[in-house]
């Protein structure tokens, strides 16, 4: 197992043996065939560099018996043609590594990179509602509560970009896509293009769309804070459904972008509160040092005006499963990882509300603090040494605070979402080459390509736990019993199943035991001078 480099300056496929010319992102990618892996369905879009289409994993678990296709999980797979994307295959490589990092309810995930001999295949995550954009068109203008409520999520989004040290430099409606057609459902944050890591000295390249620009970019060298103009001419456009900056050709409207030429004239602003005209003002102020910063906006009135309505309430199991919840291998985090992020909005529902309650401060990271006082707000006491457990929990799995994948993988009900399906697909995340057994090199692999930091002493604890050596491989069943006991290790005590699982619990391990029985009897008789 391994990917080989020829002289030709080519990739070979581990799986297939094909040789791929190599690109500039083959190191992000999986060199292997797609259509070994998803059945593709209708085309949802062209573009410049290829096309868009929604698809379904052909590979079901050995168990699974229900072959209707219609119930299984969508996904959009961008194909990219690898020769018209050459000249831009440096902003694609940028691109795809900001994604891979990015991990936050309201950005689009990216599952998977496929390459082969013409195209890269992203596979993502598949929204069917239309963008902000088009959403706009077909109703004219929206209400003021759902601008509050579509703005508080994608500020959350940027503001959490910008924790990181990440410019967007290209916000407008079209960049924000509904998961679904309905007025209940997520809105995701996409193409990331243009992004770029910014450091104190600020950024100089002239890009983006015209009617979004900030003043700034027009005049050189701009900051972060270019993201939150964008964000005041989107707010301006959704409440009245008209662009605040207007020119009969591109100068002229450059023009009034750099001095802040706006109105609000229209009859549509009479019905608009003051709070929501203020805090566009102070979005699409012209001097970036005195704009509003993201996390501030989010702090504004007119977010709380209409935050009472959106409160939900948070189960006391929530908060027993993160207090409850013990620090596992890489590999087991990883595999974690892989598992919730197959997990549907649906599945996911009531967990998303409970992050987005907690985290009040909209920085896409949930500390110690932001928990006890979301327990509080519900009516939950938490004593000093529980809290000191928490602390201690949350310090084991995130140093200190949780991402959103990690506050998934520590308040979900695992009993209840890790099924059949789920764990399939992790284990054919491992199993690079899909012949059916994890080998060893397969694992190191996969965790390398994940973005795992492995040390030879960490991956020798890894295969020991996986009672793996050398040439040794496992199939699903084995893995899968290995896996479930790690998770029942994490059960909180006191559920109304206590007594069922515990006894599960008191089997897994048995059978694990056995498992390193078996396996050293087999050594035993394949080498008897070990004895």
């Amino acid at each position: 197992m391994g990917v080989c480099c020829t002289a030709e300056h080519k990739l070979r496929s581990p799986s297939s043996g094909t040789l791929i010319p190599k690109s500039e992102i083959s190191q992000l990618t999986r060199l292997d065939s797609i259509a070994k892996h998803y059945e593709f369905l209708k085309v949802l879009g062209y573009g410049q560099f290829g096309t868009v289409r929604e698809a379904y994993k052909i590979e079901r678990s050995p168990m699974h018996n229900d072959n209707d296709s219609t119930k299984f999980k969508r996904y959009a797979v961008k194909s990219i043609n690898k020769d018209r994307v050459k000249k831009g295959i440096n902003m694609l490589k940028r691109e795809l590594e900001t994604l891979q990092i990015l991990d936050h309810p309201n950005i689009v995930k990216l599952y998977e990179i496929y390459e082969d001999s013409k195209y890269i295949h992203l596979v993502m995550e598949l929204c069917t509602g239309g963008d902000l954009f088009d959403h706009l068109i077909s109703k004219g203008y929206l209400i003021e509560s759902e601008v509050a409520q579509i703005m508080r999520k994608m500020l959350s989004a940027v503001n959490y970009l910008h924790s990181l040290h990440i410019c967007h430099r290209d916000i407008k409606p079209e960049n924000f896509l509904f998961t679904a057609q309905d007025d209940l459902s997520e809105v995701k944050l996409v193409d990331f293009g243009m992004s770029v890591k910014f450091g104190d000295d600020g950024m100089d390249t002239m890009l983006g769309t015209p009617y979004y620009l900030a003043p700034e970019i027009l005049k050189g060298r701009y900051g972060k804070e270019c993201d939150v103009w964008s964000f005041g001419v989107v707010m301006y456009y959704l409440l009245s459904g008209k662009q605040p900056f207007k020119g009969a050709n591109i100068q002229e409207l450059f023009q009034n972008i750099r001095v802040g030429k706006y109105a609000f004239d229209d009859d549509r602003w009479n019905n608009i509160s003051i709070a929501a005209r203020q805090l566009i003002s102070k979005m699409l102020t012209v001097n970036p040092e005195a704009r509003i910063s993201i996390s501030n906006a989010l702090k504004h009135e007119w977010f709380t005006s209409y935050s009472q309505d959106q409160q939900t309430g948070i189960k006391i199991e929530l908060f027993n499963s993160i207090k409850t919840f013990k620090r596992q291998s890489k590999l087991w985090r990883e595999a974690m990882k892989v598992f919730v992020r197959n997990l549907s909005e649906e599945q996911l529902e009531e967990l998303h509300h409970a992050f987005d309650e907690i985290d009040r401060s909209k920085t896409g990271v949930i500390t110690p603090s932001d928990i006890e006082c979301a327990m509080r707000r519900n009516g939950y006491v938490i004593a000093m040494d529980e809290f000191q457990k928490l602390t201690s929990t949350i310090q084991d799995i995130g140093q200190g605070r949780l991402n959103y994948t990690q506050f998934l993988i520590a308040a979900m009900d695992r009993k209840r979402l890790m099924n059949e399906e789920g764990m399939w697909d992790v284990f054919r995340h491992f199993d690079l080459d899909g012949n059916g057994e994890i080998t060893v090199k397969e694992l190191k692999y996969a965790l390398e390509k994940a973005g795992c930091c492995v040390s030879d002493n960490d991956f020798q604890e890894i295969i020991e736990e996986f009672h793996l050596k050398g040439g040794d491989s496992m199939g699903f069943d084995k893995f899968k019993e290995i896996m479930m006991c790690f998770s029942e290790e994490n059960t909180p005590a006191g559920t109304e199943h206590e007594e069922e699982y515990g006894e599960r619990r008191v089997t897994r391990r048995l059978s694990m035991r056995r498992i390193t029985i078996r396996r050293n009897s087999l050594l035993t008789e394949q080498n008897p001078s070990k004895i």
